[in-house]
């Protein structure tokens, strides 16, 4: 029995949702807070931002967690909130996803640990 997400791409092209720091960002979150960190702080401001992109027409939303490793909450001191954090961001995008009532798939949103590996950095391989 095929995935329903294969299924969709067979038919055709996946309309998704757009960067949701840049969106963050224009609500007034500056560059000096964690974008993965208002998951938090300000839920409803991720989860109306979900709600948006549902309603423009999405069809797949990435949760708020592209930052959401220690290594890069370190720089806001949420280095021990990663699980929290990472939770919480998936939960924002299937309350949005309820919310609205509309048949779509969220997916995880992961970006890189923000530091170089080594031998030029000081993380190992299977640190990271």
């Amino acid at each position: 029995m095929p995935h329903p997400f294969l299924d969709h791409l067979h038919k055709g092209p996946l309309l998704t949702d757009g960067g949701m720091g840049t969106l963050l960002h224009a609500r007034g979150i500056s560059f000096d807070h964690s974008f993965d960190g208002q998951n938090l702080e300000h839920p409803e401001l991720v989860r109306d931002a979900h709600r948006q992109y549902i309603v423009a027409g999405a069809e797949l939303i990435e949760t708020n967690t592209f930052g959401a490793n220690r290594h890069r909450l370190a720089k806001f001191g949420l280095e021990d909130r990663v699980r929290e954090i990472n939770l919480h961001g998936a939960k924002l995008a299937r309350d949005a996803r309820e919310i609205e009532g509309r048949e779509l798939f969220v997916a995880g949103s992961m970006g890189p640990l923000g530091q170089t590996l080594a031998p030029l950095g000081h993380i190992s391989h299977s640190e990271a």
